[in-house]
């Protein structure tokens, strides 16, 4: 008996949408891009509950005949390609011709198309991949799609939909890689009947401004270079206005959004010395090439592509952001009369500025320029001290300021002696036991608890601020800071809405130290962000998570052994001092049972 059958089209549309559409963002960006294949100069997108209940997208492009409005709904019928060599010169942002077929298999849809020399247009009505209606209508030249009830027929995809405002804030994204390289045509966005964006024809350092919400021009730096493989255009952000968070990075291909690590590494590298490590540089850059030297052909998203010469490629697009930063960036003049300007060694301070509200308290006695400061190789001729139960004398003095910090009261804990090895380890005695500890991971455990006993009970004290600070946001990322901003209460932080993509913080965790507050929440959006997978249906629990991930030592931290032995003693009056918030371990033992093992 025969086994092998050919899929029903239907089924055949299914499998193709699930990778073409994978949420109601896939639809818009396809919708969008077919928009301006077909010559739109004004495109109005509106969306209902996130794209779920409705995406409709009208556009004033060159429309459709009757036939054509029929045969664009068949699995790859495309008017972009006819061969296979037109793969390597594309000069359009569509040509598998999957898309549409791949919505219709998955949606209620309605489309009304005509061409400027038809009398009347074209409707057609389709569900499931079935057309339930054509007939001649009246409508505007260009062609309007209206698609509901996104995914009504494959309930498992629906289910693993993300909340209303995760996927708004995908739509934007889309929304703002397809309008941002091209600011000759006019972009409008409604959500629930509330506008979202109305961008009109100009300037493209003025699209940029307006999708990105900057109200200060004077943040960009222009970047223009050409050469024979490659020219590269656009803005790149002055190194002072980098942010912990990603979000404000822009790479395109001939206009076509495209996410590349080599050449983002390229960008990067470009700014070293420049920006904190913990900082992502903003930039908007548009790179021109000959399609024949790039293949998009990679992944139904398009947004990964190949380059024929990679490595000339990264070359050219360091040295062109290079070349805009020693032009523009201004050094500073020293006032020596100002001991706050005049700090000959504040460099030595400068990539660890923004760690002000991670690092512990140094010893009083902590010189970093004494012989013996630095934590590799201190104290480890003690070794033989780790079995010894010597606690120090009057340690509750010395270690005064990291109660403080970790906002635990002192309790008696069985740790006799520490010192720290290589980089953010620490070696230490407990209950006669050898133990080490990634002090990084055990301080991120202990703020961890303290946030969520502080959010069980709503009891996170406020330091309101004398004079508040705004802080600027993408698209995106302001609508994931609204969906928490009572969560973000629950904390300590007092933020509030202040204009278009912009909040206003009147108020932080008490412990926060002054002048890093917008620096604080940054890393706390990013960090959320990047957790969103993972604690997807507690938001308290991520935000708790990524407030300890924000403040938590860095493993270069080095500290005194009276700290580590606190640090240490705080970690073991947590629940779970064994794992951090993600399940990873906070420390091994080197149990006998272990040390047999090894040296077998």
């Amino acid at each position: 008996m025969d086994r092998i059958k050919l899929l029903p089209d239907n089924i055949a549309n299914q499998i193709a949408a699930g990778e073409v559409v994978q949420r109601p963002a896939s639809a818009v960006k396809e919708l969008l891009e077919n928009a301006l294949d077909a010559g739109a100069t004004e495109i109005r997108l509106i969306v209902k509950e996130g794209g779920t209940q409705l995406i409709q997208i009208t556009d004033n492009g060159m429309g459709m005949s009757a036939t054509d409005a029929r045969m664009c709904w068949e699995r790859h019928a495309t008017s972009k390609i006819s061969k296979a060599d037109d793969l390597f010169n594309l000069n359009s942002f569509g040509f598998r011709g999957e898309a549409l077929a791949s919505i219709a298999a998955i949606a209620h849809v309605e489309m009304k198309t005509k061409r400027r020399e038809d009398e009347m247009g074209t409707l057609i009505r389709i569900e499931g991949s079935k057309i339930i209606e054509q007939s001649h209508t009246a409508c505007l030249n260009g062609t309007q799609f209206a698609i509901k009830n996104l995914f009504y027929n494959v309930p498992a995809r629906r289910n693993f939909l993300k909340s209303i405002p995760v996927e708004l804030r995908h739509i934007i994204d889309e929304f703002t890689r397809v309008a941002m390289p091209h600011p000759d045509v006019a972009f409008s966005m409604y959500h629930n009947d509330k506008e979202v964006f109305d961008l009109h024809p100009g300037p493209a350092g003025k699209r940029i401004a307006e999708l990105m919400g900057k109200k200060n021009d004077n943040d960009f730096l222009p970047v223009a270079e050409s050469h024979d493989l490659l020219t590269v255009k656009g803005y790149i952000g002055k190194p002072e206005v980098a942010k912990k968070t990603r979000g404000e990075q822009f790479l395109f291909a001939n206009n076509r959004f495209i996410k590349d690590a080599y050449i983002h590494h390229a960008i990067v590298n470009a700014f070293d010395q420049l920006i904190a490590k913990d900082q992502y540089p903003t930039y908007v850059l548009f790179l021109e090439i000959d399609p024949s030297r790039i293949d998009v052909n990679i992944h139904p998203t398009k947004t990964e592509i190949k380059f024929d010469d990679e490595r000339a490629i990264y070359t050219l697009v360091k040295s062109a952001v290079k070349k805009a930063l020693g032009q523009y960036v201004v050094i500073p003049e020293l006032d020596f009369g100002d001991p706050n300007t005049f700090n000959p060694v504040a460099f030595l301070q400068q990539d660890n500025a923004s760690e002000s509200t991670k690092s512990l308290p140094k010893s009083p006695s902590f010189d970093p320029f004494k012989s013996g400061s630095n934590m590799r190789g201190v104290q480890t001729s003690q070794w033989h001290k780790l079995f010894e139960n010597n606690y120090l004398e009057n340690r509750e003095d010395a270690v005064k300021p990291l109660n403080d910090l970790l906002g635990h009261e002192k309790k008696t804990a069985r740790i006799s002696d520490a010192f720290q090895i290589a980089e953010g380890f620490i070696v230490a005695n407990k209950d006669m036991r050898l133990i080490v500890v990634d002090q990084r991971a055990a301080h991120e455990r202990i703020l961890f608890e303290k946030h969520m006993h502080n959010i069980s009970r709503r009891s996170a004290p406020i330091q309101q601020l004398l004079f508040p600070r705004t802080i600027e946001l993408t698209g995106p990322d302001y609508v994931m800071a609204h969906d928490i901003l009572d969560e973000m209460k629950e904390l300590g932080f007092d933020v509030a809405d202040f204009g278009t993509n912009c909040l206003i913080i009147n108020g932080v965790p008490a412990e926060t130290m002054k002048g890093t507050e917008k620096e604080l929440l940054e890393g706390l959006l990013e960090h959320y962000k990047n957790n969103a997978s993972h604690f997807a249906n507690d938001k308290r629990k991520n935000l708790a998570v990524s407030l300890a991930q924000n403040e938590a030592i860095f493993r270069t931290r080095s500290m005194e052994k009276e700290e580590l032995i606190q640090l240490l003693e705080q970690l073991f009056e947590c629940e779970q001092p064994a794992v951090r918030p993600n399940g990873k371990a906070v420390y091994i033992e080197l149990n006998n049972q272990y040390l047999s093992e090894r040296f077998k």
